[in-house]
Protein backbone atom coordinates (compact mmCIF):
# COMPACT_ATOMS: atom_id res chain seq x y z
CA UNK A 1 0.00 0.00 0.00
CA UNK A 2 0.81 3.60 -0.58
CA UNK A 3 1.02 6.54 2.47
CA UNK A 4 -2.16 8.99 1.51
CA UNK A 5 -0.06 11.54 3.09
CA UNK A 6 3.36 11.66 0.88
CA UNK A 7 2.26 8.94 -1.46
CA UNK A 8 5.76 6.67 -0.19
CA UNK A 9 5.32 2.83 -0.54
CA UNK A 10 4.97 0.93 3.27
CA UNK A 11 4.50 -2.29 4.11
CA UNK A 12 0.49 -3.59 5.28
CA UNK A 13 1.57 -4.38 8.86
CA UNK A 14 2.75 -0.54 9.54
CA UNK A 15 0.61 2.03 11.42
CA UNK A 16 3.16 4.83 10.28
CA UNK A 17 4.50 5.86 7.72
CA UNK A 18 8.42 5.32 7.29
CA UNK A 19 9.04 8.42 5.98
CA UNK A 20 6.24 11.14 7.08
CA UNK A 21 5.05 9.56 10.27
CA UNK A 22 1.21 10.36 9.68
CA UNK A 23 -1.06 7.13 11.01
CA UNK A 24 -2.04 4.46 8.42
CA UNK A 25 -5.68 4.35 8.28
CA UNK A 26 -6.73 1.02 6.72
CA UNK A 27 -10.52 0.46 5.65
CA UNK A 28 -11.35 -3.08 5.82
CA UNK A 29 -12.73 -5.43 3.05
CA UNK A 30 -16.59 -5.38 4.57
CA UNK A 31 -16.53 -1.72 4.42
CA UNK A 32 -15.38 -1.38 1.33
CA UNK A 33 -18.26 -3.72 -0.24
CA UNK A 34 -20.71 -2.61 2.31
CA UNK A 35 -23.63 -0.94 0.06
CA UNK A 36 -24.67 2.50 1.28
CA UNK A 37 -28.00 3.28 3.02
CA UNK A 38 -29.32 2.46 6.31
CA UNK A 39 -28.26 -0.35 8.09
CA UNK A 40 -30.60 -3.46 9.23
CA UNK A 41 -32.88 -3.34 11.91
CA UNK A 42 -30.96 -5.59 13.61
CA UNK A 43 -27.81 -3.82 14.23
CA UNK A 44 -29.56 -0.81 16.36
CA UNK A 45 -30.68 -4.02 18.58
CA UNK A 46 -29.57 -2.93 22.14
CA UNK A 47 -26.32 -5.00 22.82
CA UNK A 48 -25.79 -8.12 25.79
CA UNK A 49 -25.01 -6.81 28.88
CA UNK A 50 -21.27 -8.05 28.71
CA UNK A 51 -20.45 -6.00 25.49
CA UNK A 52 -22.12 -3.48 27.25
CA UNK A 53 -19.81 -3.87 30.41
CA UNK A 54 -16.29 -3.68 28.13
CA UNK A 55 -17.27 -0.79 25.73
CA UNK A 56 -18.97 2.09 28.68
CA UNK A 57 -15.38 2.41 30.51
CA UNK A 58 -13.64 2.58 27.24
CA UNK A 59 -16.62 5.51 25.74
CA UNK A 60 -16.45 7.13 28.66
CA UNK A 61 -12.29 7.68 28.33
CA UNK A 62 -12.74 8.99 24.92
CA UNK A 63 -15.03 11.33 25.94
CA UNK A 64 -12.97 12.12 29.06
CA UNK A 65 -9.63 12.63 27.12
CA UNK A 66 -11.79 14.53 23.96
CA UNK A 67 -13.00 17.09 26.83
CA UNK A 68 -9.29 17.50 27.84
CA UNK A 69 -7.99 17.76 24.55
CA UNK A 70 -10.57 20.82 23.25
CA UNK A 71 -10.39 22.54 26.88
CA UNK A 72 -6.46 22.19 27.09
CA UNK A 73 -6.64 24.81 23.93
CA UNK A 74 -5.59 22.27 20.61
CA UNK A 75 -8.52 23.48 18.49
CA UNK A 76 -6.32 26.79 17.22
CA UNK A 77 -5.32 28.45 20.89
CA UNK A 78 -1.70 27.55 20.53
CA UNK A 79 0.59 24.88 22.01
CA UNK A 80 0.04 23.91 24.98
CA UNK A 81 2.11 22.52 28.32
CA UNK A 82 2.52 19.45 29.71
CA UNK A 83 3.79 20.48 33.23
CA UNK A 84 3.89 23.34 34.84
CA UNK A 85 8.16 23.55 35.59
CA UNK A 86 7.68 26.11 33.19
CA UNK A 87 7.27 29.65 33.81
CA UNK A 88 7.47 33.38 32.13
CA UNK A 89 10.53 35.12 31.98
CA UNK A 90 10.75 39.06 32.89
CA UNK A 91 10.44 39.61 29.55
CA UNK A 92 7.64 37.99 28.73
CA UNK A 93 9.70 35.22 27.12
CA UNK A 94 9.61 31.38 27.53
CA UNK A 95 12.19 30.09 30.24
CA UNK A 96 12.45 26.72 29.44
CA UNK A 97 12.21 24.29 32.48
CA UNK A 98 15.25 22.14 33.69
CA UNK A 99 13.53 18.64 32.38
CA UNK A 100 17.06 16.57 32.85
CA UNK A 101 16.27 15.52 35.95
CA UNK A 102 13.16 13.84 35.58
CA UNK A 103 12.71 10.36 34.80
CA UNK A 104 10.36 9.16 32.23
CA UNK A 105 7.98 6.12 32.49
CA UNK A 106 5.70 4.89 29.87
CA UNK A 107 3.35 2.38 30.16
CA UNK A 108 2.35 -0.78 28.08
CA UNK A 109 -0.49 1.10 26.91
CA UNK A 110 1.79 3.51 24.98
CA UNK A 111 3.74 1.04 23.13
CA UNK A 112 2.64 2.59 19.61
CA UNK A 113 4.73 5.44 20.70
CA UNK A 114 2.56 7.67 18.95
CA UNK A 115 5.07 10.92 19.38
CA UNK A 116 2.89 13.46 17.08
CA UNK A 117 0.05 13.26 19.42
CA UNK A 118 2.10 14.55 22.11
CA UNK A 119 2.08 18.53 22.55
CA UNK A 120 4.92 20.88 21.59
CA UNK A 121 6.20 24.17 23.94
CA UNK A 122 7.14 26.61 21.82
CA UNK A 123 8.77 29.95 23.70
CA UNK A 124 7.63 33.41 23.50
CA UNK A 125 8.41 36.52 23.09
CA UNK A 126 12.14 37.71 22.18
CA UNK A 127 12.80 34.00 22.68
CA UNK A 128 10.69 32.66 19.97
CA UNK A 129 12.91 34.19 17.28
CA UNK A 130 15.60 31.39 16.64
CA UNK A 131 18.54 33.89 16.31
CA UNK A 132 18.03 35.40 19.25
CA UNK A 133 17.35 32.67 21.42
CA UNK A 134 20.45 31.45 20.43
CA UNK A 135 22.53 34.77 20.67
CA UNK A 136 21.28 35.33 24.33
CA UNK A 137 21.86 31.50 25.30
CA UNK A 138 25.86 32.14 24.06
CA UNK A 139 25.68 34.62 26.81
CA UNK A 140 25.79 32.11 29.25
CA UNK A 141 28.66 31.37 31.51
CA UNK A 142 29.12 27.72 29.97
CA UNK A 143 29.39 29.15 26.62
CA UNK A 144 31.57 31.94 26.78
CA UNK A 145 34.29 29.68 25.03
CA UNK A 146 32.22 29.28 22.12
CA UNK A 147 31.66 33.11 21.94
CA UNK A 148 35.15 33.75 22.02
CA UNK A 149 35.73 31.23 19.53
CA UNK A 150 32.89 32.74 16.98
CA UNK A 151 35.05 36.72 18.16
CA UNK A 152 38.32 35.03 17.19
CA UNK A 153 36.46 33.80 13.69
CA UNK A 154 35.18 37.58 13.07
CA UNK A 155 38.63 38.52 13.67
CA UNK A 156 40.38 36.14 11.30
CA UNK A 157 37.59 36.73 8.56
CA UNK A 158 38.23 41.19 9.00
CA UNK A 159 41.73 40.43 8.94
CA UNK A 160 41.94 38.62 5.43
CA UNK A 161 39.41 40.84 4.39
CA UNK A 162 41.43 44.07 5.62
CA UNK A 163 44.04 42.48 3.55
CA UNK A 164 42.76 41.16 0.91
CA UNK A 165 40.83 44.17 -0.07
CA UNK A 166 43.20 47.32 0.86
CA UNK A 167 40.25 48.52 3.36
CA UNK A 168 40.94 50.24 7.15
CA UNK A 169 41.55 47.55 9.83
CA UNK A 170 37.71 49.24 11.32
CA UNK A 171 36.24 48.66 8.20
CA UNK A 172 37.72 45.03 7.44
CA UNK A 173 36.67 43.55 10.69
CA UNK A 174 33.16 45.41 10.16
CA UNK A 175 33.10 43.09 7.11
CA UNK A 176 33.82 40.66 8.69
CA UNK A 177 31.13 40.97 11.37
CA UNK A 178 28.35 41.08 8.61
CA UNK A 179 29.26 38.03 6.43
CA UNK A 180 29.62 35.75 9.82
CA UNK A 181 26.66 37.31 11.20
CA UNK A 182 24.55 36.18 8.07
CA UNK A 183 26.53 32.84 8.28
CA UNK A 184 25.30 32.38 11.59
CA UNK A 185 21.93 32.79 10.12
CA UNK A 186 21.93 30.99 7.51
CA UNK A 187 23.27 28.15 9.90
CA UNK A 188 20.77 28.84 11.99
CA UNK A 189 18.08 28.24 9.14
CA UNK A 190 17.08 24.76 7.43
CA UNK A 191 19.70 25.38 4.85
CA UNK A 192 22.31 24.83 7.71
CA UNK A 193 20.85 21.91 8.82
CA UNK A 194 20.95 20.78 5.17
CA UNK A 195 24.19 21.36 4.44
CA UNK A 196 25.89 19.68 7.08
CA UNK A 197 23.46 16.63 6.58
CA UNK A 198 25.56 16.68 2.53
CA UNK A 199 28.78 17.28 3.97
CA UNK A 200 28.87 14.30 6.21
CA UNK A 201 26.68 11.81 4.12
CA UNK A 202 24.06 11.98 5.94
CA UNK A 203 20.83 10.06 3.59
CA UNK A 204 17.45 9.14 3.74
CA UNK A 205 16.80 5.54 4.95
CA UNK A 206 15.55 3.83 1.51
CA UNK A 207 16.67 0.30 2.82
CA UNK A 208 13.41 -1.66 4.42
CA UNK A 209 15.74 -3.81 6.31
CA UNK A 210 17.05 -0.39 7.83
CA UNK A 211 13.49 0.93 8.17
CA UNK A 212 12.12 -1.74 9.41
CA UNK A 213 14.71 -2.20 12.79
CA UNK A 214 15.45 1.65 13.14
CA UNK A 215 11.82 3.32 12.82
CA UNK A 216 10.55 1.43 15.98
CA UNK A 217 13.24 2.10 17.77
CA UNK A 218 13.36 6.08 16.87
CA UNK A 219 9.72 5.82 17.28
CA UNK A 220 9.77 5.07 21.25
CA UNK A 221 12.69 6.87 21.87
CA UNK A 222 11.25 10.13 20.24
CA UNK A 223 8.18 9.34 22.60
CA UNK A 224 9.85 8.88 25.34
CA UNK A 225 12.30 11.94 25.08
CA UNK A 226 9.57 14.55 23.83
CA UNK A 227 7.20 13.46 26.95
CA UNK A 228 10.65 14.25 29.13
CA UNK A 229 10.83 17.96 27.45
CA UNK A 230 7.74 18.89 25.24
CA UNK A 231 10.10 21.72 23.95
CA UNK A 232 12.03 19.23 21.24
CA UNK A 233 10.36 19.28 17.86
CA UNK A 234 7.53 17.40 16.29
CA UNK A 235 9.52 16.87 13.23
CA UNK A 236 12.83 15.57 13.69
CA UNK A 237 14.36 12.84 10.90
CA UNK A 238 16.51 10.09 10.49
CA UNK A 239 19.06 10.32 8.61
CA UNK A 240 21.91 7.64 8.10
CA UNK A 241 25.59 7.74 6.72
CA UNK A 242 28.38 4.88 5.26
CA UNK A 243 30.76 5.21 8.39
CA UNK A 244 31.99 2.46 9.95
CA UNK A 245 32.14 3.82 13.91
CA UNK A 246 29.43 3.28 15.71
CA UNK A 247 28.20 6.92 15.92
CA UNK A 248 25.23 9.15 15.91
CA UNK A 249 24.82 13.30 15.79
CA UNK A 250 22.06 15.56 15.97
CA UNK A 251 22.27 19.03 14.80
CA UNK A 252 19.84 21.89 14.67
CA UNK A 253 16.24 21.15 15.88
CA UNK A 254 14.99 18.56 13.29
CA UNK A 255 18.51 16.47 11.88
CA UNK A 256 19.45 12.98 13.74
CA UNK A 257 22.18 10.99 12.05
CA UNK A 258 22.99 7.62 12.72
CA UNK A 259 25.85 5.64 11.09
CA UNK A 260 26.37 2.87 9.50
CA UNK A 261 28.66 0.91 11.94
CA UNK A 262 25.92 1.94 14.43
CA UNK A 263 23.58 -1.11 13.22
CA UNK A 264 25.91 -3.60 14.30
CA UNK A 265 24.90 -3.04 17.82
CA UNK A 266 21.97 -4.42 19.66
CA UNK A 267 18.84 -2.61 19.25
CA UNK A 268 18.64 -1.39 23.14
CA UNK A 269 21.98 0.34 22.91
CA UNK A 270 20.82 1.80 19.12
CA UNK A 271 18.18 3.14 21.37
CA UNK A 272 20.73 4.30 24.47
CA UNK A 273 22.31 6.01 21.62
CA UNK A 274 19.01 7.98 19.77
CA UNK A 275 17.98 8.85 24.00
CA UNK A 276 21.50 10.34 24.15
CA UNK A 277 21.34 12.24 21.22
CA UNK A 278 17.65 13.33 21.95
CA UNK A 279 19.67 14.96 24.96
CA UNK A 280 21.17 17.10 23.30
CA UNK A 281 17.88 18.06 20.93
CA UNK A 282 16.32 18.64 24.39
CA UNK A 283 19.52 21.38 25.59
CA UNK A 284 19.94 23.12 22.41
CA UNK A 285 23.10 21.88 22.07
CA UNK A 286 22.86 21.43 18.49
CA UNK A 287 22.88 25.14 17.70
CA UNK A 288 26.99 24.98 18.90
CA UNK A 289 27.39 22.46 15.95
CA UNK A 290 26.22 24.39 12.54
CA UNK A 291 27.82 27.26 14.08
CA UNK A 292 31.43 25.99 14.69
CA UNK A 293 30.93 23.89 11.20
CA UNK A 294 29.62 27.13 9.28
CA UNK A 295 32.66 29.26 10.66
CA UNK A 296 34.93 26.43 9.78
CA UNK A 297 33.68 26.22 6.27
CA UNK A 298 33.55 30.02 5.57
CA UNK A 299 37.35 29.92 6.74
CA UNK A 300 38.21 27.08 4.50
CA UNK A 301 36.80 28.72 1.64
CA UNK A 302 38.72 32.02 2.23
CA UNK A 303 41.90 30.11 3.01
CA UNK A 304 41.14 28.23 -0.66
CA UNK A 305 40.49 31.25 -2.61
CA UNK A 306 43.71 32.45 -0.51
CA UNK A 307 45.34 29.29 -2.10
CA UNK A 308 43.82 29.29 -5.32
CA UNK A 309 45.25 32.96 -6.05
CA UNK A 310 48.60 32.14 -5.23
CA UNK A 311 48.44 29.39 -7.79
CA UNK A 312 47.61 31.67 -10.11
CA UNK A 313 50.23 34.19 -9.62
CA UNK A 314 52.59 31.12 -9.49
CA UNK A 315 51.68 30.26 -12.99
CA UNK A 316 51.29 34.01 -14.51
CA UNK A 317 55.20 34.74 -12.63
CA UNK A 318 55.92 31.27 -14.62
CA UNK A 319 55.36 32.56 -17.63
CA UNK A 320 56.53 35.67 -17.15
CA UNK A 321 59.77 34.22 -15.81
CA UNK A 322 60.19 32.67 -19.86
CA UNK A 323 60.35 35.41 -22.12
CA UNK A 324 62.97 37.07 -19.01
CA UNK A 325 66.54 36.99 -19.29
CA UNK A 326 67.07 35.65 -15.61
CA UNK A 327 63.87 33.58 -16.54
CA UNK A 328 65.34 29.96 -14.60
CA UNK A 329 66.28 32.17 -11.63
CA UNK A 330 62.72 33.88 -11.22
CA UNK A 331 60.77 30.52 -11.88
CA UNK A 332 62.99 28.65 -8.72
CA UNK A 333 62.01 31.85 -6.51
CA UNK A 334 58.33 31.75 -7.70
CA UNK A 335 58.04 28.15 -7.15
CA UNK A 336 59.74 28.48 -3.60
CA UNK A 337 57.71 31.19 -2.26
CA UNK A 338 54.27 29.77 -3.37
CA UNK A 339 55.10 26.37 -2.02
CA UNK A 340 56.12 27.97 1.27
CA UNK A 341 52.87 29.64 1.18
CA UNK A 342 51.09 26.92 0.77
CA UNK A 343 52.56 25.63 3.52
CA UNK A 344 51.74 28.27 5.89
CA UNK A 345 48.20 28.66 4.82
CA UNK A 346 47.57 25.19 5.72
CA UNK A 347 49.33 25.05 8.59
CA UNK A 348 47.61 28.55 10.07
CA UNK A 349 44.40 26.18 9.22
CA UNK A 350 45.01 23.28 11.61
CA UNK A 351 46.39 25.78 14.02
CA UNK A 352 42.78 27.72 14.03
CA UNK A 353 41.06 24.26 13.81
CA UNK A 354 43.36 22.98 17.00
CA UNK A 355 42.57 26.63 18.63
CA UNK A 356 38.49 26.20 18.00
CA UNK A 357 38.15 23.00 19.58
CA UNK A 358 40.07 23.81 22.63
CA UNK A 359 38.02 26.55 23.24
CA UNK A 360 34.75 24.31 22.80
CA UNK A 361 35.91 21.41 24.01
CA UNK A 362 34.90 22.29 28.05
CA UNK A 363 31.36 23.28 26.96
CA UNK A 364 31.35 20.22 24.41
CA UNK A 365 32.42 17.61 27.51
CA UNK A 366 29.66 18.81 30.13
CA UNK A 367 26.90 18.75 27.08
CA UNK A 368 27.77 15.13 26.52
CA UNK A 369 27.16 14.42 30.60
CA UNK A 370 24.03 16.07 30.38
CA UNK A 371 22.89 14.22 27.65
CA UNK A 372 24.09 10.76 28.90
CA UNK A 373 21.51 11.75 31.93
CA UNK A 374 19.22 12.24 29.43
CA UNK A 375 19.09 8.98 28.17
CA UNK A 376 19.45 7.97 31.65
CA UNK A 377 16.44 8.93 32.37
CA UNK A 378 14.67 8.00 29.65
CA UNK A 379 15.67 4.30 30.68
CA UNK A 380 18.29 3.77 28.78
CA UNK A 381 21.87 4.16 31.38
CA UNK A 382 22.42 0.34 31.42
CA UNK A 383 22.71 0.04 27.41
CA UNK A 384 24.43 3.29 27.44
CA UNK A 385 27.52 1.72 29.48
CA UNK A 386 27.59 -1.38 27.27
CA UNK A 387 27.53 0.84 24.01
CA UNK A 388 30.36 3.53 25.98
CA UNK A 389 32.93 0.44 26.52
CA UNK A 390 33.15 -0.34 22.67
CA UNK A 391 33.52 3.18 21.28
CA UNK A 392 37.39 4.09 19.98
CA UNK A 393 37.04 0.32 18.48
CA UNK A 394 36.73 1.94 14.82
CA UNK A 395 37.72 5.47 14.46
CA UNK A 396 35.25 8.24 13.06
CA UNK A 397 35.70 10.32 10.27
CA UNK A 398 34.87 14.18 9.40
CA UNK A 399 32.66 15.78 11.82
CA UNK A 400 32.52 12.51 14.08
CA UNK A 401 35.94 12.11 14.61
CA UNK A 402 35.87 16.41 15.85
CA UNK A 403 33.32 15.76 18.04
CA UNK A 404 34.78 12.61 19.05
CA UNK A 405 38.09 14.77 19.65
CA UNK A 406 35.93 16.93 22.59
CA UNK A 407 34.22 14.41 24.26
CA UNK A 408 35.03 13.21 27.70
CA UNK A 409 36.72 9.52 28.40
CA UNK A 410 34.36 6.68 27.80
CA UNK A 411 35.37 5.61 31.03
CA UNK A 412 34.55 8.89 32.89
CA UNK A 413 31.58 8.94 31.19
CA UNK A 414 30.50 5.73 32.41
CA UNK A 415 31.52 6.37 35.90
CA UNK A 416 29.28 9.06 35.70
CA UNK A 417 26.58 7.24 34.28
CA UNK A 418 27.05 4.31 37.09
CA UNK A 419 26.71 7.26 40.11
CA UNK A 420 23.43 7.79 38.88
CA UNK A 421 22.55 4.49 39.28
CA UNK A 422 23.12 2.41 36.20
CA UNK A 423 24.76 -0.76 36.37
CA UNK A 424 27.54 -1.38 34.15
CA UNK A 425 28.52 -5.04 33.40
CA UNK A 426 30.30 -6.94 35.95
CA UNK A 427 34.14 -7.84 35.90
CA UNK A 428 34.61 -4.62 33.64
CA UNK A 429 36.91 -1.84 35.02
CA UNK A 430 35.57 1.54 33.38
CA UNK A 431 38.80 2.84 33.78
CA UNK A 432 39.82 0.58 31.14
CA UNK A 433 38.24 1.32 28.31
CA UNK A 434 38.69 5.25 26.46
CA UNK A 435 36.85 6.82 23.40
Amino acid sequence: MFCPNCGKQVNDSEKFCWNCGKPLERTSVAQQTEPAGPEPEKENQVQSEPVKKIQEPVQQKVQTEQSLHNAAGFEGSGPVKMTETATAGADGGFVPADYSDQVVKVSEAEEDYDYRNLPTEKPTGIHSIYLFDFLIRMTERENIPVLIYLGVNVLIIGVIFSALFMLPFGWGILSGLIVYVASVIMALSPIGEFILRVQNGCRKITDAADINRLEPLFREVYYKAKKANPMISSDVRLFINDDEAPNAFATGRKTMCVTRGLLSHSDEEIKATLGHEFGHLAHKDTDRILVVSVGNTIITIIFMIIQVCIIIANVLVAIASVFSRHGALIAIFNALVTFLSLIVLRGLMKLWTAFGVALCMKTSRGNEYQADEFSFNLGYGNDLCRLLATFGDVKSKGLFASLASSHPQSSDRIARLVELGAVYPAGNNPGSYRQ
